[in-house]
């Protein structure tokens, strides 16, 4: 049986530290992850890291030089079985509900047909927002899958939802799908 692909999108929110996590729980299970990442999530995480835990290049700028002669995010989004943004912005979903695709993820996301998971991470007030709100009800209704936050500490000190879900609950979901 073919080993499934999973594009793994990280944007730049706190809790990247988190796909870490995720990307080893994955490759245990036999999955590969190729991750694809924000230019803001280069604040939070490094390459090296995702490229040391997924045993795979960690893409990164719209317009990197490919390793072969392809367009890297077409090539991606053909390869992909499962797109999973963990952590999601606010700023990443609204991107993808208004359709712009002016970074990798987003042209990765916007040129495949495989099943996207967006698991928000963010401020409550953020989560929360009928804006933000608003974008994940357009997503939904596109087909996006949604791993909604709980409630926990944030990284501004206060609790809410908001906090990123659980990394066990997030593979449950992934299986689930990919099955």
């Amino acid at each position: 049986m073919k080993k499934k692909d999973i594009v793994l999108g990280i944007t730049g929110s706190i809790a990247a530290y988190k796909a870490c996590g995720l990307i080893t729980r994955l490759r245990e299970k036999g999955y590969n992850v190729v991750c694809v990442m924000t230019e803001e999530a280069e604040e939070f995480i490094t390459p090296l890291t995702l490229e040391t835990l997924s045993g795979n290049r960690a893409h990164r700028g719209m317009f990197a030089l490919p390793d072969k002669r392809e367009i890297t995010h077409v090539s991606l989004a053909r390869k992909a079985d499962l797109i999973v943004i963990c952590p999601a912005t606010a700023n990443a979903i609204a991107k993808l509900a208004s359709g712009l695709c002016d970074d990798l993820l987003s042209a990765t996301i916007i040129s495949s047909s495989a099943p996207v998971i967006i698991a928000p991470a963010m401020n409550d007030r953020m989560y929360n927002n009928r804006i933000t709100q608003r974008n994940i009800q357009e997503l939904k209704k596109s087909g996006y899958k949604f791993i909604d936050p709980v409630k926990g500490r944030l990284a501004c000190g206060y609790v809410g939802a908001g906090h990123l879900a659980e990394t066990s609950r997030i593979i449950n979901r992934i299986e689930k799908i990919l099955k």
